[in-house]
C-alpha cells in the first residue's frame, strides 16, 4: 500500500469501537502523519444524528481516541483537531490523502468538489470497508447508542443462528463451533424448514462440501450476503476450529451484497 506523508479523517468517534480502529489503522498504515477532525458538540447540535443525546461529549469523544492512538500507534505522529464544519482542515493544500469509510464515502467525494472549487488539486481516497458485528450489520455508534451492541460488535440480545448442511456430522460440528463463539445463541437446524424459519434468524451458515475437499461456508442475513469461504480439511474438528475462526472476530471484511447504511 502506498504511503503519504499526511493522511486525514474526521468523524464523531462516538462510543469509539472496532470500526473506527479499522478506520484509524488504515490512516496510520497509508500517513507518515495522521490528522483527525472530531466533531464538536456545537457541531453535532447544528446536525444532529439518531439518539443525539447519548453522544458522548467533545471531550470524551477526543480523550477516549488519544488513549487508544497513544496505546497503539506510539512513537507516531499524529494530532486530533476540532472539527467544526463538514470539510474541516480536509481542504488544506498539504493534504495527501482521505481515508474514509464505505458510509463516509460521499463526504469524501463532496471533499474533493470543494478541493477543485478552491483550485486545489484533489486527493486519494482510501476507502475502508465496514466492520462487521455478530449479526453481520455494521459496527456503528448509533447501534451502540441504541443499546444493540457493543464496542466490539457483540449483540446484547442471543443471536438466532440457522445452520444448512447436508451431513448430520457437518451440521454437529457447525453447531459446536457457534455454541462457541456465541453461548447464549438459538441454534436452528435449515435443513427442511420453511422459508419463515429461514427469514427469522438473525445469521444463517450454509455448510457445503465441494469436490475439491474441505468445506465452503456462506454467511449471510435477510440483507446482507458475503463471499463463500473456504475451510480446509476433513475431520469434523477442522470444521469446528475453521468455523470459529471465520465467525469470530470479524475485521474489515467486504461486503458482497448489502444495503448502505447510516453513517456513524
Amino acid at each position: 500500500m502506498r504511503r503519504y506523508r499526511l493522511a486525514v479523517l474526521g468523524g464523531t468517534f462516538d462510543h469509539l469501537h472496532v470500526g473506527h480502529h479499522a478506520l484509524i489503522a488504515t490512516a496510520f498504515r497509508v500517513g507518515r502523519e495522521v490528522a483527525i477532525g472530531v466533531t464538536t458538540d456545537r457541531f453535532i447540535a447544528e446536525h444532529p444524528k439518531p439518539d443525539s443525546r447519548r453522544i458522548e461529549p467533545y471531550a470524551v469523544r477526543r480523550a477516549t481516541l488519544t488513549r487508544w492512538i497513544r496505546r497503539n500507534f506510539p512513537g507516531r505522529r499524529w494530532r486530533a483537531v476540532p472539527l467544526e464544519n463538514p470539510f474541516g482542515r480536509s481542504v488544506d493544500p498539504e493534504v495527501d490523502v482521505l481515508v474514509v469509510s464505505r458510509d463516509t464515502l460521499d463526504g469524501g467525494r463532496a471533499v474533493n468538489r470543494e478541493r477543485r472549487r478552491l483550485g486545489r488539486p484533489p486527493v486519494p481516497l482510501v476507502v475502508v470497508p465496514i466492520v462487521l458485528a455478530d449479526d453481520l450489520g455494521p459496527v456503528s455508534s448509533r447501534r451502540i447508542r441504541a443499546g444493540e451492541i457493543a464496542t466490539d460488535g457483540r449483540r446484547f440480545t442471543p443471536i438466532r443462528v440457522g445452520l444448512q448442511a447436508a451431513r448430520p456430522e457437518d451440521r454437529e460440528a457447525s453447531r459446536r463451533a457457534v455454541l462457541t463463539v456465541f453461548p447464549q445463541a438459538r441454534v436452528a437446524d435449515l435443513s427442511s424448514t420453511s422459508l419463515a424459519s429461514i427469514e427469522a434468524s438473525d445469521l444463517i451458515l450454509r455448510v457445503a462440501r465441494p469436490r475439491a475437499g474441505g468445506w465452503s461456508v456462506t454467511e449471510r442475513t435477510p440483507r446482507v450476503r458475503l463471499r463463500a469461504r473456504k475451510i480446509p480439511g476433513a475431520r469434523p474438528v477442522d470444521l469446528e476450529r475453521g468455523l470459529i475462526a471465520l465467525i469470530r472476530p470479524r475485521e474489515e471484511r467486504k461486503l458482497f451484497d448489502t444495503h448502505r447504511s447510516s453513517p456513524t
